[in-house]
């Protein structure tokens, strides 16, 4: 994740939260050319400590909040539990600038259905903006694997790219596109009916704009 964050030229500050050093030992001495590259980057602060009493201590410090908070924490059990505690989601929109991001790992729709609606729920009354999103991974159980995302804000529109990748780095990519990027929030019907009426209303322009688009081209076609 750090190696994939530092890829984009437009980040100034990265602090990387990790509760287990040997972690880190082990990621640079095995992965050193492959994953584990950035761990020298200068824009990076490692502090060694469990994620949810650090974003506790920073809150009650008053120090400058962050743009975007990433958990790419391991499944809700043992060490992991607390990152998907609601007082940490709390802890997190606390932290968050206005207009800031929170991308969370979402667990399975096919193996964990009840856990996602429960986040889901959770963080919808915490944060103003929330969807859940979808990806393929080969490696991982069923072959799938989520994101939350919630933001501070109800003008954040989750469901679009913020911003313009730089052109060198978009010829890189291999997966990730602005499409793939809105594609990812179209979910199984099954799921969709279940987080619907969970999620707070915020302000989706594109998805109103597609609306009118499409009432227009169906017109079109009854006159035709």
């Amino acid at each position: 994740m750090l190696r994939e964050v530092c890829r984009h030229k437009c980040v100034e500050s990265v602090t990387l939260v990790e509760i287990d050093q040997k972690v880190i030992d082990v990621a640079k001495l095995f992965f050193s050319e492959t994953t584990a590259t950035s761990f020298d980057d200068p824009r990076v602060t490692i502090v060694m400590e469990d994620a949810a009493d650090f974003l506790q201590k920073q809150n009650e410090s008053d120090r400058k909040g962050y743009d975007v908070i990433i958990a790419d924490s391991s499944d809700p059990v043992g060490p992991a539990e607390s990152l998907f505690d609601p007082a940490f989601y709390e802890q997190m929109y606390l932290s968050l600038n206005a207009g800031g991001i929170v991308c969370a790992q979402g667990e399975c729709f096919w193996s964990h259905p009840e856990l996602i609606e429960n986040v889901v729920a959770c963080c919808a009354d915490i944060f103003d903006a929330v969807e859940y999103a979808s990806t393929y991974v080969p490696t991982f159980p069923c072959g799938q694997i989520g994101f939350l995302l919630a933001a501070k804000g109800d003008e954040v529109n989750l469901k679009k790219p913020a911003r313009k990748m730089e052109a060198d780095l978009a010829q890189t990519m291999e997966w990730y596109t602005p499409e793939m990027h809105s594609a990812s929030f179209v979910l199984p019907k099954f799921l969709e009916d279940k987080l619907a009426p969970l999620r707070p209303e915020y302000n989706d322009d594109e998805e109103e704009e597609e609306d009118k688009d499409r009432d227009c081209f169906l017109q079109q076609c009854a006159i035709s």
